[in-house]
């Protein structure tokens, strides 16, 4: 039996995520543990936090800026961990049924999203903070893009559906909380260069706003005030 295109296309990723994830994984070489596993379980945390986007089966959570994060202040090791750590509980939490193949491929898509926009904005920031706001620019647009780009492809190809239509679709609906979530996590991590990395933890309650704020808009979206299915 030939095996679907949607078949092929889930192997593909989640055997590329595999093995991106095993290499940054001999890449884990943490400068402080206490700094990784506060963050890394914040972001676990935070990937509970997570909104169902309109009209497609997928959805975003905080979990996006704990990734960029990782990947400025982190080695490459523990920045695909905390993101792909954050992605099985986004997609686990309150759904202990949910089919083995999705979560691999979203761990996939994480993984493949963490080692492309890892590197550049990893090398530029170590030369000096203020490359910070350009390069955590960059690292958020590569990220979107890979991470919009394939999970439009799976949607796609399983659906039967245009890749322009959805990916446009996708990245309307995510684009506004990226950038958002592109933005604290940058105050995170100029607050944490500067005077600690204990001192960007305050800032986190701004992502739990960002959330709040994010979800009203969508639920006001799908149920207009005034409309029937508010009553």
């Amino acid at each position: 039996m030939v095996p679907s295109l949607a078949t092929v296309y889930l192997h593909c990723i989640v055997g590329m995520g595999i093995y991106l994830f095993a290499d940054a994984l001999m890449h884990f070489k943490p400068a402080d543990l206490q700094e990784f596993f506060a963050y890394f379980a914040l972001a676990l945390l935070g990937a509970t936090l997570r909104v169902k986007i309109p009209g497609v089966r997928a959805n975003v959570s905080t979990s996006f800026a704990f990734i960029l994060i990782g990947i400025a202040n982190f080695s490459m090791g523990e920045a695909a961990v905390i993101g792909c750590g954050a992605t099985f509980v986004q997609c686990a939490w309150r759904r202990p049924r949910r089919a083995a193949r999705q979560v691999f491929f979203n761990l996939g898509t994480t993984a493949i999203g963490v080692s492309l926009a890892y590197n550049p904005t990893h090398f530029s920031l170590s030369q000096g903070l203020h490359k910070a706001p350009e390069m955590l620019t960059l690292a958020a647009l590569v990220y979107m893009v890979v991470n919009t780009g394939l999970v439009s492809g799976m949607i796609a190809v399983s659906q039967d559906e245009p890749f322009q239509a959805v990916w446009r679709h996708l990245t309307r609906h995510v684009a506004p909380y990226f950038i958002v979530g592109a933005f604290v996590a940058t105050l995170i991590i100029v607050a944490s260069r500067l005077w600690g990395w204990q001192t960007g933890i305050p800032v986190l309650p701004l992502l739990y706003l960002t959330y709040r704020s994010y979800r009203t808009f969508v639920l006001r979206r799908l149920h207009p005030i005034g409309s029937d299915a508010t009553k």
